[in-house]
């Protein structure tokens, strides 16, 4: 792996569990037993460094989606081990980065903001359409409608200011939210497959 690599993989990694303000150049340097002007010497300051932390992860997300997408056996599968995987992801990062990007790098935060919105409405509207053909959605949704709700629900599941983690476990926000929504626009066989994935 390159250094560079090295650099934006460490760096992601301690952003995620301590927060970018608590994070510094010096404390990247340390972790990977490098010097501090080897980092500068490949990114010239933090916000260059944030910006390629945000496209590592982006990258990597984008990889993860095609993968489950390519191993699941329906749509169903699919949109489960999103959700699952996702609560899993939010559980191990500290709100904190997620408060450091808004307010420290808000043209990062948009930019990337932006970008995920417009893929994720591409995705659930071609995830829809696939669940319709394989006769596991309903028919008669709106699916400009039904995405918009579902990309919502999803920002909504990870809001703080609305499902606070001292007081709200997320695999339980999970199951109450996602799991009805599913089953709403599921025909009888999408919520047999449904109800026996939650057994699982």
């Amino acid at each position: 792996m390159e250094i560079q690599d090295r650099i934006v993989e460490n760096a992601t990694k301690q952003f995620l569990q301590f927060g970018i303000r608590n994070v510094t150049m010096d404390g990247i340097a340390t972790e990977l037993g490098i010097s501090k002007r080897t980092v500068y010497e490949n990114y010239k300051d933090k916000t260059e460094l944030v910006r390629q932390c945000m496209e590592y992860m982006f990258r990597q997300h984008e990889m993860k989606t095609r993968e489950v997408i390519a191993t699941s056996k329906n749509v169903i599968v699919v949109i489960t081990v999103f959700m699952r995987v996702g609560m899993q992801a939010m559980n191990a990062i500290n709100p904190v980065f997620f408060q450091d990007m808004k307010k420290f790098y808000p043209a990062i935060w948009k930019i990337y903001h932006q970008r995920n919105l417009a893929q994720s409405f591409q995705m659930i509207e071609k995830l829809l359409k696939q669940g319709i053909q394989e006769k596991l959605f309903r028919e008669d949704i709106n699916l400009k409608i039904i995405s918009k709700l579902f990309y919502e629900q999803n920002n909504m599941i990870m809001d703080e200011n609305i499902f606070p983690r001292n007081e709200f476990n997320l695999p339980e926000i999970f199951q109450n939210l996602t799991i009805n929504f599913l089953r709403g626009i599921s025909t009888n066989r999408g919520i047999k497959i449904i109800d026996e994935l939650m057994k699982e």
